[in-house]
């Protein structure tokens, strides 16, 4: 517990007030907590807790009228501006991820109905759309990018993604 000198120093040493009678006014007008003491040469004792609270807030005021800034509003949007960023970060992905399915599923369709227009059988390559049928390496990354638009974890239909994931496994595994 602090008395009314000690607090006044605090203040003084943070910039804040050097006279013991502000700090009194303060007291009586509630913006420092303070008790009464029982001891005859001191008034007031104050919680260094309670000191540092206002400190904190006398800091705050005087950067506030210094810079034309409220900053605890000012905290306040820069903690929603950073959700709204983490949002839009997970939303990106998002769109990412449908964009790898659309994608997959674009070729798949495009090779089925080239397919079916000239009545080749239905092969791998051409239901990836990888043109090129000795490049296996491209076709595996072909098949992957498949699967991963078709992951469960990922929205994808789980049906799809085990009979895509067998014919993987067969084929490169």
């Amino acid at each position: 517990m602090l008395n009314v000198k000690e607090v006044t120093e605090q203040l003084k040493i943070e910039g804040i007030t050097d006279s013991e009678e502000v700090v009194i006014r303060w007291i009586l007008d509630g913006k420092i907590k303070a008790k009464r003491a029982n001891h005859y040469k001191i008034d007031f004792s104050i919680k260094p807790g309670d000191l540092a609270a206002f400190i904190l807030e006398k800091k705050i005021e005087s950067k506030s009228k210094q810079f034309g800034v409220d900053y605890q509003q000012w905290e306040k949007t820069f903690a929603e501006n950073q959700q709204l960023k983490e949002r839009v970060v997970e939303l990106e992905s998002t769109v990412r991820i449908e964009q790898a399915k659309y994608s997959s599923l674009k070729k798949m369709l495009k090779a089925k109905y080239s397919l079916n227009d000239t009545d080749l059988p239905l092969t791998l390559h051409s239901l990836l759309g990888v043109d090129d049928v000795d490049n296996h390496d491209l076709l595996k990354k072909e098949f992957k990018k498949l699967l991963k638009a078709l992951h469960p974890d990922r929205g994808g239909d789980e049906r799809l993604f085990i009979v895509f994931y067998d014919h993987y496994r067969k084929t490169f595994l």
